[in-house]
């Protein structure tokens, strides 16, 4: 029997927050005053990480769960830094004439230190793979820290003059790591050398599971100084050369990054049968018998399946089927036994059901001499057993028992 396979997809985002991140802007105040000042303090700490792929459920038995991620359906994001402003502005009126202005307040530091960035990756990022692969980098503008002139009254040399200035910059890195996806048994677990799970199941129409991906994140901040030293000595200029001297701080430890479960259902095909045990009684000798063979699907996924047997009295009209959820169908057969005596005619049923990919029918009765039926002259066949009149067995769904072969529930695991 073919592979059959179920596909949903597997999509998971996570934003979070630090404790101390927060935005704060005053607006412009006060309101309708022609006089107003507005003042802006942000502090961002933010961290994204969205993780797009899929699940196939493929069988037959046992049931096969694959994660799959979708290439380039990976990005993490960051959102940090810090940023003051402070700002006024008026409109007023004076002997008639309208002043107007809005800018930076004089003395107050307007910093802004917010950087932004998103790195698209391949999910799901196993930990232990290269980790530039999921790496965003964002850095900031570059600020002045700091300004100083020289003189005399700091340097003793008659008639120097120049100055010392320092530029600064922060780079902003995360990066993150896929740990481990689980289901709800948390004895199937995918991880970098297991690459699915196999389970057996009880029987069921479907199954409902939840997958949890399990990462973490791991940031670290680098800050960039830019000295400048120039100055003047007597018409001459001197000037130190602009260097970035990085200064790396000592990443953070990973961060758990878990992911809210994402709920899959997987529907299935079940199988089941009227009778596994049919008994047609008494049919004649080297004539042709119809039978049928009722099986229904009560699962949620379309039952697709061959019929076969090595019985060569038994020759089957229809070896093909493909039944709809919660549908029933009849497979025709037509037994022509050649010798009397009793029969028992084996059916084999494959199907794509997944806990039932094998199962038996036996059709079974007694072949008689139509010869010897004749000669008596009293056309003494069992009444609606004869080829003019074949024998349709199943009556539906409904008022019928269902039997079931028995199936087994275990649990295993493969590896990649």
């Amino acid at each position: 029997m073919d592979t059959k396979c179920e596909r949903a997809p597997l999509i998971v985002s996570k934003l979070e927050k630090g404790p101390a991140d927060f935005d704060y802007d005053t607006g412009w105040v006060p309101a309708n005053s022609p006089i107003q000042i507005r003042l802006t303090v942000a502090l961002h700490d933010r961290t994204q990480v969205d993780l797009g792929g899929y699940m196939d459920a493929t069988w037959p038995d046992p049931i096969t769960l694959t994660p799959k991620g979708t290439p380039s359906q990976g990005h993490i994001s960051i959102d940090d830094g810090f940023e003051v402003s402070a700002q006024a502005r008026f409109t007023v009126t004076v002997a008639g004439q309208t002043f107007s202005w809005t800018g930076n307040i004089p003395y107050v530091p307007n910093v802004n230190f917010i950087a932004t960035g998103t790195k698209q990756f391949d999910p799901w990022a196993w930990k232990g793979g290269d980790p530039t692969l999921t790496t965003v980098t964002a850095k900031t503008a570059t600020q002045k820290v700091m300004q100083v002139p020289l003189t005399t009254s700091i340097i003793n040399i008659p008639g120097i003059s120049g100055g010392f200035e320092l530029d600064g910059a922060a780079e902003f890195s995360a990066w993150y790591d896929t740990l481990s996806i689980d289901f709800d048994d948390k004895d199937h677990v995918i991880d970098p050398t297991h690459a699915d799970t196999r389970l057996l199941i009880s029987p069921t129409p479907s199954f409902d599971t939840n997958v949890l991906i399990h990462g973490e994140v791991t940031r670290q901040v680098t800050l960039h100084f830019v000295p400048a030293f120039y100055f003047q000595i007597l018409g001459k200029d001197f000037t130190l050369p602009l260097a970035d001297l990085p200064l790396a701080l000592p990443a953070a430890d990973p961060e758990p990054w878990d992911f809210d479960p994402v709920p899959e259902h997987v529907p299935l095909p079940e199988i089941s049968f009227e009778k596994t045990t049919i008994d047609v009684g008494n049919i004649p000798v080297d004539v042709g018998t119809s039978a049928y063979v009722n099986l229904t699907n009560i699962g949620e996924e379309e039952l697709d399946g061959t019929v076969d047997t090595l019985a060569p009295m038994a020759e089957i009209d229809t070896p093909n089927f493909g039944v709809p959820s919660q549908q029933t169908a009849g497979i025709k057969l037509l037994l022509v036994p050649h010798a009397p005596g009793a029969f028992d005619v084996m059916l084999h049923f494959a199907s794509n059901d997944p806990l039932a990919p094998d199962t038996y029918v036996h059709i079974m009765g007694t072949a008689g001499s139509a010869t010897i039926a004749e000669a008596a002259g009293c056309g003494c066949q069992t009444p609606g057993h004869t080829a003019s009149n074949p024998v349709y067995f199943g009556l539906g769904l409904a008022g019928l028992v269902l039997v079931r072969t028995s199936r087994r529930r275990s649990a295993s695991r493969s590896r990649a």
